[in-house]
């Protein structure tokens, strides 16, 4: 086994700032998932939105408008992760 001792083997040391940069990279990818996610997401149900506008169908609008403030609901959360781990990791 390479590793014995401290379990914060990698907060000190040389091994330190890999570390750390190793868990921004790691949390930024996370991120950046979600909101591509979200976004593609958004922009499929707005075009159902749209549809049901122009079909003039009442029931699956309410529904997509309600979707739509969930994704929007998704931004607001990955904004607040992004200013957290800006704040966390600056």
């Amino acid at each position: 086994m390479a590793v014995s001792g401290s379990l914060r083997f990698f907060d000190v040391g040389i091994f330190a700032a890999a570390n750390h940069n190793v868990d921004v990279f790691g949390s930024n990818i996370y991120l950046t998932q979600m909101l591509s996610a979200s976004l593609a997401q958004q922009t499929q149900t707005r075009r159902e939105y749209e549809e049901a506008v122009l079909q003039q169908n009442e029931i699956l609008m309410e529904k997509k408008e309600i979707e739509l403030k969930i994704i929007e609901g998704q931004f607001e959360m990955a904004t607040a992760m992004f200013n957290l781990w800006d704040e966390v990791y600056s």
